[in-house]
């Protein structure tokens, strides 16, 4: 039985003359940011790069969580759930606020009775309205813990407004001059010598030029680097 042999073209790299395919870019996270994300950068033109998904991650305030293209997506039913929460605690906590500012000045001491009793039903329930709001305190620091921790395992950018509050790298990612989770407080120094101690052994922070507010900051726990971001101390969720 006579086999036809089908002559194909020698792939890249094997030819004459031919180059290898470049290796895909290695991305850092460095003052100069991670990828097309650059600090300073308006949110618009952040999701316009297309290194992030457009959908929202998560809501604390007014910031907003966005995952890189291609990371798991978050949970829906649990999305809904935040946004439910959220309004929730925000409503409880303006109506403790405006319960608050209703209450007014004390009466004088030539106050009658029914301005007294006026001021204290008024301070009843700026009691009862704090306390209300105070319930939804814990639950609520829970699910912003919640949140930064997925964020840190996912990596990804939260946005304060239109600003960018933070960048989190995705796992396996390293800082310019290969620091990366796991290094050492000495050789965080020795590629950073200008890094500031900001909490004795914790917390280094590097200056990102021409953003005054912008940091490169490391965090160690037990003498190891266990997180690295570029954060933005003036971009604020409340």
């Amino acid at each position: 039985m006579a086999i036809t042999v089908v002559s194909c073209s020698p792939s890249a790299g094997t030819g004459s003359g031919d180059q290898a395919p470049a290796a895909p870019e290695k991305k850092v996270l460095d003052v100069s940011g991670f990828g097309k994300l650059k600090p300073g950068m308006s949110k618009q033109d952040a999701l316009a790069t297309g290194e992030l998904a457009p959908a929202v991650a998560g809501r604390t305030g007014k910031c907003e969580d966005h995952r890189y293209t291609g990371a798991p997506a978050p949970d829906a039913k649990q999305l809904e759930e935040e946004a439910e929460f959220e309004k929730k605690y925000e409503a409880a906590q303006k109506a403790a606020d405006d319960a608050e500012a209703a209450i007014g000045p004390a009466p004088g001491a030539n106050a009658g009775a029914a301005e007294y009793a006026a001021y204290a039903e008024k301070a009843a329930a700026s009691a009862e309205a704090s306390a209300k709001a105070t319930e939804l305190i814990s639950e609520s620091t829970k699910r912003i813990v919640a949140r930064a921790e997925a964020r840190e395992a996912n990596g990804g950018v939260l946005f304060a407004g239109d600003e960018i509050r933070m960048i989190v790298p995705p796992p396996g990612v390293t800082a310019a001059k290969d620091i990366a989770k796991g290094a050492t407080v000495e050789q965080l120094k020795a590629a950073y010598p200008n890094a500031v101690e900001k909490e004795a052994g914790k917390t280094f922070e590097v200056s990102v030029p021409d953003q005054n507010d912008v940091v490169l900051s490391f965090h160690f726990a037990d003498g190891k680097l266990t997180t690295f971001l570029l954060f933005n101390s003036e971009a604020k969720c409340s």
